[in-house]
């Protein structure tokens, strides 16, 4: 350290512009690197807290999309064993139902189109007609006590990947056929998209 307070007094002495502009370039360099090392790791507290909560928020989001497609999903499935169930020749029924993704909601939209022309006369005699258009979309909102919530149309169920059943009875080819066929027919999905199995006794 005492070296360096030496060359800077040895320049310092000296009256040569490309001395000051040296020691000058130095302090500016010096500068830079301790605000550089000292400002990386000090984010402000609001930001911490920004980044906080925007990670929340989007945790939040998925896992109440996670939620909806769980609930959908085990409606489902208990729905359907309760009807499987029924069926004669079968006893005990678990089913496990696979969708591509969650429902989907078609909110309502006001379409709004304007146009209007105009006509130009100029100073020689001749019209131009200007024409313009124009089309915008918007999504209808309703207010409720929770603020404003867009008016959904409606709600698109979620497509079936496949079902599988497991079930008492399902070793007979005829009860396995007609759970087959039931499923098939219930989801509008092929029969190879259904795979029925003999639950062990």
């Amino acid at each position: 350290m005492q070296g360096f307070k030496d060359k800077m007094s040895k320049i310092l002495k000296q009256k040569n512009i490309t001395n000051l502009i040296i020691l000058l370039l130095l302090v500016i360099m010096f500068y830079l690197v301790v605000s550089y090392f000292t400002g990386v790791n000090n984010i402000t507290k609001s930001e911490k807290t920004n980044l906080e909560k925007v990670s929340k928020e989007d945790m939040n989001s998925n896992s109440q999309e996670d939620s909806e497609v769980l609930s959908y999903q085990e409606k489902q499935e208990k729905d359907l064993e309760k009807i499987l169930g029924k069926i004669n020749g079968v006893g005990s029924v678990d089913v496990v139902i696979n969708f591509q993704s969650s429902e989907v909601k078609v909110p309502a939209v006001d379409n709004s189109s304007q146009k209007s022309t105009t006509e130009e006369t100029d100073s020689e005699g001749g019209t131009r007609v200007n024409s313009q258009e124009t089309d915008g979309d918007k999504i209808v909102m309703s207010n409720s006590s929770n603020g404003s919530e867009p008016v959904i149309l409606k709600t698109e169920k979620p497509e079936v990947l496949g079902v599988m059943v497991v079930a008492e009875g399902a070793e007979d080819s005829k009860i396995k056929y007609e759970i087959t066929k039931a499923i098939s027919s219930l989801y509008n999905i092929s029969v190879d998209k259904v795979n029925v199995l003999a639950m062990k006794k």
